[in-house]
């Protein structure tokens, strides 16, 4: 599945959310969606990809997810290249899968992935189109004939342009590429043409290149309003559960 086109939004009926790159980071994630969030079961919330790795919990993370779909929550998540990693990874090396997977041992069984979290990996669509938004973990590129069939950018893209001849003056939401808050800020207070929400969840102490004083948050936007909801990294806090 490479996309899924979503009905038009009512106004009144509902809330439309889209969260950032996740990444293990399962309290902080809850206590978004929990806390902060507290949708209900007619809100719609987009997940941009990226559920696992770097972050402590990543099978917690893919639960929660599963356990909220089940319970009739409207969750719509994509394919991170994360997820598309260790899908492609499983397939040519069960050795490094372990490595690659080592501080998410809970995701493996005997080496390989278990049968629920590669199922969901496979489910995930690669971008969402709606009445005035296109959804993607990372990007398009827009040099391409049919960008929209370009799995890899939609993946690992960074640093692209919106193109009105393909989205129509839609705006791209995107994560993958982390941003400092002031600069995420200043794109959602313009209603930029592109708009990334990944503010770098898991980079909560010195890095070599991302100031973790304008990073380590979880974010969530309500596109309808462009209300921004903001999460700090609550995994220290919560590191015996």
């Amino acid at each position: 599945m490479f996309y899924q086109i979503l009905k038009p939004y009512k106004p009144n009926k509902y809330r439309r959310f889209v969260i950032g790159d996740i990444h293990g980071c399962y309290h902080s994630f809850k206590k978004m969606i929990e806390k902060k969030i507290v949708p209900t079961k007619k809100d719609k919330i987009f997940l941009l990809g990226d559920y696992i790795n770097k972050g402590p919990h990543s099978a917690k993370t893919v639960d929660y997810i599963l356990n909220l779909i089940s319970e009739g929550y409207r969750i719509y998540p994509l394919r991170g290249n994360h997820e598309d990693t260790v899908l492609r990874t499983e397939e040519e090396s069960p050795e490094i899968l372990s490595w690659l997977l080592k501080d998410s041992p809970d995701l493996l069984e005997n080496k390989r992935l278990k049968p629920k979290y590669r199922d969901f990996f496979k489910s995930l669509p690669y971008y969402y189109e709606l009445d005035k938004f296109f959804i993607v973990h990372a990007g398009f590129n827009f040099k391409k004939e049919e960008p929209f069939k370009d799995k890899i950018s939609m993946l690992w893209r960074r640093k692209f342009d919106n193109d009105y001849n393909f989205t129509g003056g839609k705006t791209i939401i995107h994560g993958h590429q982390p941003e400092n808050i002031e600069q995420i800020l200043e794109s959602i207070n313009k209603k930029s043409d592109v708009i990334g929400l990944d503010n770098g969840v898991c980079y909560i102490k010195n890095h070599k290149i991302y100031d973790y004083r304008r990073m380590g948050n979880l974010l969530a936007l309500n596109i309808d309003t462009f209300e921004l909801f903001i999460q700090k990294n609550n995994e220290e806090k919560n590191k015996s559960k």
